[in-house]
């Protein structure tokens, strides 16, 4: 059984914590600054860090500093995961975290029990398979990235550092995204198109053609969001 440190204690952390429990492993220690306020109301903080629970009832140690939390996790060997839905944020941790001697020894992969990896696919330091997502022959996952609940990576695709692939979205074969995307749900990037770094895909969007980066995506076939008096938003 593994035991894991989670950095982060809101919506996408608690869904780590399903992960964990679901693969028979344990969340040994939880970080978050925002869980002093509830430490001061026992109900509410019961409540925040119930999803947290091992099935056989044992809570996680508390932190409110992430860097004492990851000085902890140094001294017992626990797997790291980053529970921080937003791109930059994430980014900057797992980038830290990763460069650390100490640390980068503890970031492997977290993959739920009910994903699928094909075992020529290459999963990056901090990235998360979570349920039901699958990540085909040959596809390239960079660091820190989140493949999100029945999210698809198909064959010889790649994702960038850093991105974000929500709900349901879906990379057909050989497609591309950069650093720190973010492809809403049920958005699709049709085989062989690019999408460039820092950009943002609409949810339900359909990529089909290679896409700049830095700008806002939407529609079918998707296109860059723009003001009603035409200019670029």
């Amino acid at each position: 059984m593994g035991a894991w440190l989670i950095i982060g204690a809101s919506g996408h952390a608690r869904s780590l914590a399903s992960i964990v429990n679901g693969r028979g492993d344990h969340v040994a220690a939880v970080s978050d600054a925002g869980l002093a306020g509830a430490a001061r109301d026992s109900a509410a903080s019961e409540r925040s860090l119930s999803p947290f629970a091992a099935a056989d009832g044992r809570t996680p140690r508390v932190f409110f500093d992430d860097d004492e939390a990851l000085r902890f996790a140094a001294e017992s060997s626990l797997s790291i995961a980053v529970g921080i839905g937003d791109n930059g944020v994430r980014s900057r941790i797992a980038e830290s975290i990763i460069a650390s001697p100490e640390l980068s020894r503890l970031t492997g992969p977290l993959v739920a029990a009910s994903a699928t990896v094909d075992p020529t696919a290459r999963l990056g330091a901090l990235s998360q398979v979570c349920e039901h997502a699958h990540v085909g022959p040959l596809a390239d996952i960079g660091s820190a990235v989140i493949i999100n609940t029945g999210a698809i990576v198909e064959h010889e695709s790649g994702v960038g550092a850093g991105t974000h692939l929500a709900p349901g979205s879906v990379l057909l074969g050989a497609s591309f995204v950069g650093n720190r995307v973010f492809v809403g749900s049920g958005a699709r990037v049709l085989p062989g198109c690019t999408v460039g770094g820092l950009s943002v895909i609409g949810a339900g969007a359909v990529v089909t053609r290679d896409l700049a980066g830095g700008a806002t995506y939407i529609g079918v076939p998707a296109r860059e969001l723009t003001s009603k008096k035409g200019a670029t938003l």
